[in-house]
């Protein structure tokens, strides 16, 4: 069959394409059965190495530690709030804050310029009516411009020097001796001069007082008196610690006075404190008034102990305290705790959780204090029923708005992260009429600062010493510094209180 010159090249053409599809198809091939052996060396490999049941055991394993993730993200969260903590929004004690500041009120800038204000009493050292020497000096006679000056009024400055005058009584007595029985007879020196080195009430007043109550060590005590007296005085460091338990002892019977007078206040302040006693934890339960002071040191921190002590088992009237469970075996008395803590705890919650109704509650706070401060410069006592009636319905309003927030963010996986919270507002409502004891009774602070303060000698004592080597010395120090801090609620002078109790003055307060 013949075919055309145009036909032949159609035809050629036509080959050329094929055979390069041809080509083509070829290399498709090589790839496939190429992509076909990997396939069959993978398969191999997965049924010789059970990769399938790895994956499976892996798939186990990522949930696991998925779990842990969470848990550990939960604890570090705690972690942080807890670091975020101070003495400002939680009970930590202010010696944790270390070099951060803290504002521990709630006060609001005034504006005023600081110093003292027009019409304020000057507060500023005056000079002495009758000094002991007077100097004259000369004037200024010629002012700078040529002219003589003239005299106006007379200016006084003093100058004042310490001197130490030791005055040593030496008593001489005979010794003797019975010539028939050879039995030998001391002189017969004063009931207070025991020792061969006997110190005066003055001395022994200086001692209890820089060692209690400045917390000067014995040996620092003893070595300041010999500085003192330029070395005439040469005092032994057991010569201190005698010294303050002969204090506690001639004090009993003033301390007991003390604790009957507590019985008849209408509302005391109670607080406790840690100390260390030979590297164990005891502690310290303190009552106050506004005109006493009362520390005991017990072992430990129980309701034996508060018992032992003879007050709180007693006392019919208003306790305020920081929310101690053992105040609930005291069915006798009324309680009333503090206000401030709660606001710490309260600001430590807003910080976490950003709920605005827990500053709503906190402010409500605020301004029930702010309305008792006007009321009592009014000259009333207390709110009326209706009136503590409504600020009660205001309160669990406030509350029961906290609630509904509370209840929405709630997570049950979570619920570490709000049982601070949680614990917050059950003690709130639980506590209502507690917390609020101060509307019905203006003599009840807002907070427990009367006793906190009262506290911070002994937590300055710790800081300095460290603890205290027996119970016996820590009680010591309690009777010392309950005569002090009450002396100056009293205004009285300390130095001669200290010394009309060491010589045995029965009265010494106006009680």
């Amino acid at each position: 069959m013949m075919y055309s010159e145009k036909q032949y090249k159609e035809l050629l053409e036509k080959n050329k394409k094929l055979t390069k599809e041809n080509e083509i198809k070829e290399k498709e091939n090589k790839l496939l059965k190429q992509q076909n052996r990997q396939k069959d060396e993978i398969i191999h490999d997965l049924d010789k190495n059970n990769y399938k049941g790895q994956f499976e055991t892996l798939k186990l394993e990522n949930i696991e530690l998925k779990k842990k993730l969470k848990i550990y993200e939960e604890k570090f969260e705690m972690q942080r709030i807890s670091l975020g903590k101070d003495s400002s929004n939680s009970c930590k004690p202010s010696s944790t804050n270390g070099l951060k500041h803290v504002v521990q009120n709630n006060r609001v800038k005034s504006g005023r310029k600081p110093g003292r204000e027009k019409g304020h009493k000057r507060s500023a050292p005056t000079v002495t009516k009758i000094p002991d020497e007077v100097i004259k000096v000369s004037k200024v006679a010629t002012c700078t411009c040529g002219h003589a000056t003239e005299e106006k009024e007379e200016i006084s400055r003093d100058l004042i020097s310490l001197e130490v005058i030791i005055h040593t009584t030496q008593y001489r007595g005979k010794k003797t001796v019975c010539p028939c029985c050879n039995k030998e007879y001391m002189p017969k020196f004063p009931e207070q001069i025991k020792n061969t080195i006997n110190y005066d009430e003055g001395i022994k007043a200086l001692i209890v007082y820089l060692n209690s109550y400045c917390n000067v060590p014995n040996q620092k005590t003893a070595e300041l008196l010999g500085l003192l007296s330029n070395g005439k005085i040469k005092m032994c460091h057991g010569t201190v610690g005698n010294t303050i338990a002969q204090f506690s002892k001639k004090s009993k019977n003033i301390l007991d006075k003390m604790k009957r007078q507590i019985l008849k206040a209408p509302v005391i302040n109670e607080d406790e404190t840690p100390i260390k006693v030979n590297g164990k934890f005891m502690s310290v339960i303190g009552v106050f008034t506004k005109e006493i002071s009362l520390l005991e040191a017990f072992e430990h921190r129980n309701l034996e102990s508060f018992k032992e002590m003879g007050i709180l088992d007693r006392y019919i009237g208003t306790v305020c305290h920081d929310h101690n469970k053992i105040h609930d075996s005291f069915v006798q008395s009324q309680q009333a705790e503090c206000n401030f803590h709660i606001l710490r705890y309260c600001k430590a919650e807003y910080e976490v959780h950003k709920r605005d109704s827990i500053k709503n509650f906190m402010d409500y706070l605020l301004s029930l204090r702010d309305k008792v401060d006007e009321y009592k410069m009014d000259g009333k006592t207390s709110f009326t029923e209706k009136e503590y009636e409504e600020a009660k319905t205001r309160y669990l309003e406030l509350l029961d708005v906290w609630d509904a927030d509370f209840k929405k963010e709630y997570d049950y996986d979570k619920k570490q992260y709000f049982d601070s919270e949680r614990c917050l507002k059950t003690r709130l409502r639980e506590r209502v009429d507690n917390h609020l004891r101060f509307l019905r009774d203006f003599r009840v602070d807002f907070t427990n600062n009367l006793a906190e303060r009262g506290l911070r000698k002994v937590k300055t004592k710790l800081k300095i010493a460290g603890g205290f080597r027996k119970l016996e010395f820590s009680r010591y120090y309690c009777d010392a510094i309950s005569i002090i801090d009450t002396c100056k609620k009293q205004n009285m002078n300390i130095g001669e209180t200290i010394k009309r109790i060491f010589a045995g003055k029965k009265k010494i307060f106006a009680f």
